[in-house]
């Protein structure tokens, strides 16, 4: 947990099994979270909803009478259509069409039973730190719309680059060998997208998104997300996995993998070549490295970007 407000946050955990309630309360009192809610009847869900008014709900899916994907429909109904609303998942199993029905209903990520002390923790700091990231970005974003015609929207922006980095460094934090390893993405993959000759705001985006690469769930949970920077930082991180020569996860290939994706995977790769292990293939350049990939699991355009930014700041 990063600071009192997590602390603070207002948890709901709905599931018809009273051990299961208890047993992830127990959990969360001892990571420090002190406003936890339990609700054993799913009819009584959409009420506790409204009285609690959750930063996080914990929902079991299958339930009686009302089961999980009926609950995530009436609590959708009682949030504006901006709300960030974090829907963690509990099931035993959970098979393909389950879970598109739970990301089409609100849910964020999901944990299979019987679950860990451990993940149970770590999803939900890794929710929270989301929810109340996209809060404050809101915040921010509200007050830069009334004051962007009078010139005073600066401070803010500066804010919002503070908060996406402060997230970042907590990512980084979890790997020690990983310090700054965010910010020196950031950069590179900001140099990239200039040389590219990408818009700045472009430039901005992608380098403020950069941040969130190493995110935990990141796709999922910033699913919905209105906010430019984080649309952005989940359009990168759908296609971090996959390679130039589709031999991906999903098989996406070439210019089907967002730009933001192929940016910043070159960006990630040469920093864990510069400040990491030698590369594996046996080259000591990381650039030799990188530009046998090109084509395969890298856009080759993105290799010649860096390949041109290291020939410059070698000049």
């Amino acid at each position: 947990m990063q600071d009192d407000r997590q602390k603070e946050a207002r948890i709901l955990v709905i599931d018809d099994e009273p051990q299961n309630v208890r047993y992830i309360t127990d959990v969360l009192n001892w990571a420090g979270y002190e406003h936890v809610e339990g609700v054993t009847d799913p009819l009584e869900a959409a009420q506790r909803f409204q009285d609690v008014d959750p930063d996080l709900v914990i929902l079991d899916l299958l339930m009686p009478e009302l089961d999980g994907f009926d609950v995530m429909e009436a609590i959708r109904g009682l949030q504006p259509d901006e709300a960030y609303l974090p829907i963690l998942v509990l099931t035993s199993d959970i098979s393909s069409e389950s879970r598109r029905r739970a990301l089409g209903g609100g849910a964020k990520d999901f944990l299979i039973k019987p679950m860990s002390p451990t993940e149970l923790r770590l999803r939900v700091d890794n929710l929270l730190e989301t929810r109340f990231l996209y809060l404050k970005c809101a915040s921010l974003a509200q007050v830069r719309g009334t004051r962007a015609r009078s010139g005073g929207g600066e401070q803010e922006v500066d804010t919002e680059l503070q908060l996406l980095e402060r997230w970042a460094a907590s990512i980084d934090q979890a790997q020690p060998s990983e310090s700054d390893h965010a910010k020196r993405v950031s950069w590179v993959s900001g140099r990239l997208a200039e040389t590219l000759e990408l818009p700045s705001h472009e430039v901005e985006l992608i380098r403020r998104a950069a941040l969130l690469h190493d995110l935990e769930s990141g796709q999922r949970v910033l699913e919905g997300s209105a906010l430019p920077v984080l649309e952005r930082a989940r359009e990168m991180l759908s296609g971090l996995a996959e390679s130039w020569d589709g031999s991906g996860t999903s098989g996406l290939r070439g210019p089907a993998i967002p730009l933001i994706a192929r940016i910043v995977s070159v960006a990630d790769h040469f920093d864990r070549l510069t400040h990491g292990n030698s590369s594996p293939s046996g080259h000591d350049d990381p650039l030799v490295e990188i530009e046998r990939l090109a084509g395969q699991r890298f856009d080759p355009t993105v290799v010649q970007a860096l390949l041109q930014t290291q020939s410059v700041r070698t000049v």
